[in-house]
């Protein structure tokens, strides 16, 4: 049998993982006819665990592995045939007790051992877990690709199972990789939350999204917020960002590849968002122009942001510039010299440097962006949320961009400007990487 090393989802972190995989649902079950033949294929050629002579297999050990076995079917369907193009299965296979956020019909045990079947059957790699930095990754086999194939399976067959939770509570600071998920108790706020987040992905799956033309499968976006540690009151006023499209982890040069009701996408952002909203909580209005933009920095506005960015998520003072950050700017710069530059330009929001406020600026963000995805969904509009922006299909896009401006200006208290993305389309014939559909040049700068 394989030996499979363990990792909590406490401990997964998703940045250190692979950018495209998908992440273990046990929720995803095989609806289509031919998914369902694949599924139950798949179970006959599994070999049970072995049991003492003479003794018969119980019955609901077997349905245990027979729908756990359907839920890692469903799942490495979609990555055969999802047009996304994940590398594999990211998979969490810590004992523990079961929370909110486990199916209760059958646990990790059943889970590790379901894997090593297919595994032996080969069906599956598996690439262990790395303590501390990412879960067991899966991956379907040419074997298995031949099976999707051979019965005809789309990832249309691919279907959910009702009780997901799409609210997640978790502890730990920005930077430890030390999380830990919480399994708080229900509240009325909760459930509004929650009944939003069903409005969300309600909308998200009834629109006709693809990529490359393939229809993608289930959605089911989560919204995670954040304490400090697990022992503190059980908050919802910290992050809350959403998680779980395919489309955020999609490189740039391939959101022209995605469509909304068969419509290529408008990509609308929020300008210098975090910045922005640290404006808002200062009561200031910010300065004309880009705000990341830093005398003597002129062209690296990606580090710069990232930077400015982590100055809010500091409780002690910054002295030290972040990993991987130095070899990335000119010689000669530190932190301190960063800190005093970008003090020159944004007195007003100094104040907030070093106090950690960022998981509140992060919530506000959120708070900001549920409020755009559930008014643009009374229109009828499917948006796909990027955090601090939006992609919508192209008729839609003056509905959203006046969306999101009178939701920021409710939600913040001022009007927040909006950009519209150039949509990045590959180089032919040494032709530029930017699209023409009606994007300003003067654009490019302000995001």
């Amino acid at each position: 049998m394989l030996e499979l090393k363990l990792n909590s989802p406490a401990l997964a972190v998703a940045a250190t993982e692979e950018p495209h995989v998908l992440h273990y649902d046990a929720w995803l079950i095989a609806g289509g006819i031919c998914l369902i033949a694949l599924a139950r294929q798949i179970f006959g050629i599994l070999t049970p665990p072995a049991i003492t002579p003479g003794r018969k297999h119980r019955a609901d050990a077997g349905e245990r592995r027979r729908l756990c076995s359907e839920t890692l079917v469903a799942s490495l369907a979609v990555i055969a045939l999802s047009p996304a193009r994940y590398t594999g299965l990211a998979v969490p296979l810590e004992n523990a007790k079961l929370t909110r956020y486990d199916r209760r019909d059958f646990n990790a045990d059943v889970l590790r051992t379901v894997i090593e079947e297919f595994a032996e059957a080969g069906l599956v790699t598996v690439e262990e877990a790395v303590f501390k930095e990412r879960r067991t990754v899966v991956a379907p086999t040419a074997r298995f690709r031949h099976l999707v194939a051979k019965l005809g399976v789309s990832v249309t067959d691919v279907a959910r199972l009702e009780g997901r939770e799409t609210i997640e509570l978790w502890s730990g600071s920005r930077k430890s990789r030390h999380k830990k998920i919480i399994d708080y108790r229900d509240s009325l706020e909760v459930d509004t939350l929650r009944d939003q987040m069903a409005t969300i992905n309600g909308v998200l799956n009834a629109a006709d999204i693809r990529i490359e033309g393939g229809a993608v499968g289930p959605i089911n976006l989560v919204r995670k917020f954040r304490i400090e540690q697990p022992d503190v009151l059980h908050s919802f006023d910290r992050h809350g960002r959403l998680y779980g499209g395919f489309w955020e982890d999609l490189p740039k040069d391939q959101r022209y590849l995605l469509t909304i009701g068969g419509e290529p996408v408008a990509d609308l952002d929020f300008v210098s968002m975090f910045g922005q909203l640290a404006y808002c909580r200062q009561g200031v209005e910010p300065p004309e122009g880009d705000l990341y933009a830093i005398p003597g920095l002129e062209g690296y506005r990606k580090i710069v942001k990232r930077l400015m960015v982590s100055l809010f998520f500091r409780n002690s003072k910054a002295q030290r510039l972040p990993s991987g950050t130095k070899d990335a700017l000119p010689e000669g710069w530190s932190m301190e010299r960063f800190k005093s530059a970008a003090a020159d330009v944004h007195p007003a929001i100094v104040p907030l440097f070093d106090t950690n406020v960022g998981f509140e600026l992060m919530a506000l963000e959120s708070q900001i962006l549920v409020g755009v995805l559930l008014e643009l969904a009374s229109q009828g509009i499917a948006a796909l949320p990027m955090h601090d922006g939006i992609m919508v299909a192209e008729r839609h896009k003056e509905a959203a961009v006046e969306t999101m401006r009178t939701v920021s200006r409710l939600k913040a208290g001022r009007e927040l400007p909006v950009v519209e993305k150039p949509i990045q389309m590959p180089r032919q014939n040494n032709s530029p990487l930017w699209s023409s559909r009606g994007v300003a040049q003067s654009n490019k700068a302000a995001w």
